[in-house]
């Protein structure tokens, strides 16, 4: 005879209406939130980035220690694009592999 019986019950915590603090179900409605503002995180840091090395080139005054300097910002910041578009595609692959809804 047990004192307290077995309760067999579910609860869905990613329920607002269970728990009204939860704002993700699931972790596609976590990463579809994520990844756009990742992007465009990313996307604003290459252009500020961008505009600095474009300032520091025509501020160099031939000095080839700030062209080389101003050059290598330019290079990184294309880098980084090219990072923050690559890991996008890469998302997008893993989300068509696993069927999971993803934004654009």
């Amino acid at each position: 005879m047990n004192i307290i019986p077995p309760v067999y019950a579910e609860v869905n915590f990613g329920d607002s209406s269970v728990n009204p603090i939860a704002k993700f179900d699931s972790i596609s409605t976590f990463t579809n939130l994520v990844i756009p503002l990742m992007m465009i995180g990313g996307s604003l840091i290459t252009l500020t980035m961008l505009l600095y090395g474009a300032f520091t080139y025509l501020t160099s005054e031939g000095n080839a220690e700030k062209v080389k300097k101003s050059q290598s910002i330019i290079v990184y910041a294309v880098m980084g694009l090219f990072l923050v578009v690559a890991s996008f595609v890469f998302t997008k692959i893993i989300g068509v592999i696993f069927n999971v809804k993803m934004p654009l």
